[in-house]
């Protein structure tokens, strides 16, 4: 049983082992990373290059002059407004004490500060992805003293929202609404099945900037594979989730993975099926299988305490699932909205967020 000890921890933290190659390795932070796209043809840049942005206002990023050259019949009807924009923002700045030519550089710097933010990419785009019909804004956003993104939070702003008060964000950006609309009009070639809008902001230094996101359908499919494992018990589920692992990560890293998971469901959940095959599934190894694609998406699970006996007063109780107990193999350590931690089997909790995912709480 000591040989089990923090195994599905240790089979995650795992995924970047040393003979992964490193065009493996910048594969896979490439997906990681919160990629921004061209505004024309919503592609992010080619590799070993940057998005270029509009002389003009300086805010509207493209993939290349060709790009921008065909954009600026439908971007020229809000370039004044962001021109006008840029300039008091950079007014401000210099009042606070900085310097001209710092400004765009400290704006591109912010943009990268954002992409490096665990999760933060997953949770954009899974938001944007449920509310896709709503014409949404994901708001992004902070204060200046927040370093690591820790207070990072993340809302949907629908259509009806930002029409009404385009100025949302508390800023005084009297072309934002204009902006939005121009994206969401029938003569703008965004397409909501594969793109998404994100307004990023921090306050206090008054940053604030509009970006096009590329879904990742991958993500998306881990988050309905997820919602099919916690919902019931049917074997495709646990299948799909097998092999959303394998697409992921080299052979190696993955069969790793995956073989820990049909140890624990032979040791710690009874299953007699084959060790080379997928396990049949219960709700503790759907759980268990579940957690791991999330973990991986820096995700947060919150469930619902069930089934309790002995501590039967937690149940319907609900929390945050963090990570296996590392003194019992077969319990899970859940942060109650109270703040108390408790540690239970993975059967007795249930998936309750659906649809909508937080990054994971430092």
């Amino acid at each position: 049983m000591d040989l089990m000890r923090s195994d599905l921890l240790d089979a995650l933290n795992d995924t970047r082992p040393e003979e992964i190659s490193a065009s493996e390795a910048a594969e896979e932070q490439r997906r990681s990373a919160v990629s921004w796209v061209c505004s024309k043809c919503r592609s992010p840049p080619a590799p070993e290059d940057k998005l270029r942005y509009c002389g003009r206002c300086e805010g509207t990023a493209y993939c290349s002059e060709q790009c921008a050259k065909a954009d600026w019949a439908a971007h020229k009807v809000v370039c004044k407004t962001m021109r006008v924009e840029q300039k008091e923002a950079l007014a401000s700045h210099e009042a606070r004490g900085g310097r001209k030519k710092d400004y765009n550089q400290m704006n591109r710097d912010t943009l990268v500060w954002f992409s490096k933010i665990p999760g933060l990419k997953n949770e954009m785009e899974i938001l944007a992805w449920k509310h896709r019909t709503e014409a949404p804004v994901v708001h992004a956003h902070t204060v200046q003293s927040d370093t690591d993104g820790s207070g990072m939070r993340v809302d949907m702003i629908p259509r009806r929202i930002w029409e009404e008060d385009p100025c949302f964000n508390g800023t005084d950006s009297n072309g934002f609404g204009a902006r939005l609309q121009q994206i969401f009009s029938d003569t703008y070639s965004f397409c909501a099945d594969k793109d998404y809008v994100c307004e990023l902001s921090i306050r206090n230094n008054e940053f604030s900037q509009l970006v096009f996101g590329s879904f990742n359908h991958t993500t998306m499919r881990g988050a309905e594979i997820v919602e099919a494992l916690t919902a019931g018990t049917g074997a495709k589920d646990l299948i799909d989730a097998f092999a959303w692992i394998e697409s992921q990560f080299p052979a190696h890293t993955a069969q790793g993975m995956l073989q820990t998971m049909r140890t624990r469901a032979i040791i710690m959940h009874g299953s007699t099926t084959l060790v080379a095959s997928v396990p049949v599934p219960n709700r503790a190894i759907n759980n268990e299988m579940a957690y791991m694609i999330l973990r991986l998406l820096e995700l947060e699970i919150d469930v619902c305490l069930t089934g309790l006996r002995g501590a039967a007063h937690l149940n319907s109780r609900e929390g945050i699932l963090r990570d296996p107990d590392p003194t019992n193999d077969e319990r899970w350590k859940v942060r109650l909205d109270t703040g108390t931690c408790v540690s239970v089997k993975a059967a007795n909790f249930v998936l309750i967020r659906r649809g909508e995912y937080r990054r994971r709480s430092p």
